[in-house]
């Protein structure tokens, strides 16, 4: 019995599978380059991430914070455990939910989220050299119709008639 190879992709998907790839290899390229620069300042990624993460939701719960880190709320409340042990978190009472408490950086971060902060500065620069204004803004214009595609609800494949099967 004889197979045929499947027909070669279009060109406009194989540029949609290569950018796909590209963003995947950047995302981490950008993560791991960032991270071993933290590395050098002695903050761990789960520190800086956590910080980072409660510095721009200040009041956010666990649940919220370990949806922000993508990490489960077992290993959040672990995280947020340590750093306020660290003297770098304090947890507050949740006023909306008696139970639940509220997470929020102490005056001892701040030292921690400046230097995080510079670093990300000099880490941009070097990211984003070459660029323009108008450039960043139109590939930030790109990236958030690409995350609105991926947030939107999965639609089911259109079902197949008898004539297709």
């Amino acid at each position: 019995m004889k197979t045929t190879a499947a027909p070669p992709k279009s060109q406009p998907d194989a540029r949609k599978r290569a950018i796909g790839r590209k963003l995947t290899v950047i995302s981490r390229q950008l993560w791991q380059q960032f991270d071993q620069n933290m590395q050098s300042t002695g903050v761990s990624r789960a520190k800086w991430g956590l910080i980072a993460a409660v510095s721009r939701s200040p009041g956010a719960t666990q649940r919220a914070i370990a949806a922000m880190l993508q990490v489960t709320e077992v290993t959040a409340g672990r995280m947020v455990d340590r750093l306020c042990e660290d003297g770098l978190l304090e947890r507050r009472e949740n006023p909306q939910d008696r139970r639940g408490y509220c997470v929020y950086l102490t005056p001892a971060a701040r030292p921690l989220l400046d230097q995080i902060g510079q670093a990300a500065t000099v880490y941009e620069a070097e990211a984003f050299a070459g660029l323009s204004q108008d450039e960043l803004a139109q590939l930030e214009a790109l990236l958030d119709r690409i995350a609105l595609n991926i947030a939107a609800p999965s639609r089911p494949e259109p079902r197949k008639t008898s004539d297709e099967a």
